[in-house]
């Protein structure tokens, strides 16, 4: 019998969309349409609200030191620090006129991806360096010399050159679309798997990012979804899947020719972002403005 349920659902909601989610030792941190951080427990008890942005999040990231990076359609990615006090705890990390629709954190560099196709790499709030992939980038993911970003068609691996040039090569370019996500057991610093969904935006793709594998498919699973999957997380041994279906999935023995599915759970509106918990726990932010957590037993 396959086993999921909602354990949880936020008391209030954003108002409008609850735009993201993600999650960091103990907490769960939401963003929405109405330029407000909220932080949670893992239950869901409403810890705090900080008033972040004047305006739309697009997304966030949260580092391993625990600081979290917001962006939103004012231009603005902004940044605090536990504990997370109040909205005086905020600090500008820096302003554009472009849409910084994607983050990630890996380590202690920062990766935002705008709709112009710029990734920027940031250190200690530095930048880096800019790589113009020239294609509006929907989602990024990054680590060790290797960026990996999507929008609609491909997903292109790149690997940044040495040196201080923001030069890069393609390692790769995989038919697919948005969003994707690093998963599966780290092997050195790399993880195992990547996945994202295919072409139709409906269906999963799972490849071995190990480097003797160059990026081979593990499985294809079409039709996953009934409607555009909009959200993926994983875990060392878990792939989860939200979409426009107001459905959450689960998969396990990603290993295989075809994964396990564990369950299911329908919010009852469209996923907008889901991200990883502890214990089988997936965190799923969503068009009505709740915030659920679903368990995956």
């Amino acid at each position: 019998m396959l086993n999921a349920r909602i354990e949880h659902t936020s008391t209030e909601p954003h108002e409008g969309d609850a735009t993201c989610v993600t999650y960091f030792n103990h907490q769960l941190f939401s963003g929405g349409a109405d330029g407000k951080i909220r932080i949670w427990s893992e239950s869901l008890k409403l810890l705090r609200t900080i008033d972040a942005h004047e305006a739309y999040i697009y997304c966030m990231a949260v580092n391993e030191n625990g600081k979290l990076y917001s962006s939103s359609c004012d231009g603005q990615v902004k940044y605090m620090l536990p504990p997370y006090a109040d909205a005086s705890a905020m600090q500008e990390l820096f302003r554009c006129e472009d849409a910084i629709q994607a983050m990630y954190s890996n380590g202690g560099v920062l990766y935002t991806g705008d709709d112009k196709g710029v990734i920027t790499t940031w250190s200690n709030d530095r930048m880096l360096f800019k790589y113009n992939l020239v294609e509006e980038v929907k989602s990024v993911a990054g680590e060790e010399q290797l960026i990996y970003s999507v929008r609609d068609l491909d997903v292109v691996v790149s690997t940044v050159v040495e040196g201080k040039s923001g030069k890069y090569s393609n390692n790769a370019v995989i038919p697919g679309k948005s969003p994707l996500t690093l998963l599966g057991p780290l092997v050195g610093e790399r993880h195992t798997y990547l996945a994202f969904p295919d072409r139709t935006g409906m269906g999963l793709q799972l490849v071995n990012n190990l480097p003797t594998h160059k990026f081979a498919h593990v499985w294809q699973l079409p039709q996953c979804h009934e409607m555009i999957v909009s959200s993926l997380c994983g875990d060392e041994q878990h792939l989860y899947s939200g979409g426009y279906d107001n459905k959450v999935k689960g998969w396990t023995d990603l290993a295989a020719k075809q994964p396990k599915a564990l369950g299911e759970v329908d919010v009852g509106s469209c996923v907008n972002f889901i991200c990883c918990g502890t214990e089988n726990r997936v965190y799923i932010a969503s068009s009505d403005g709740f915030i659920r957590c679903a368990k995956f037993l």
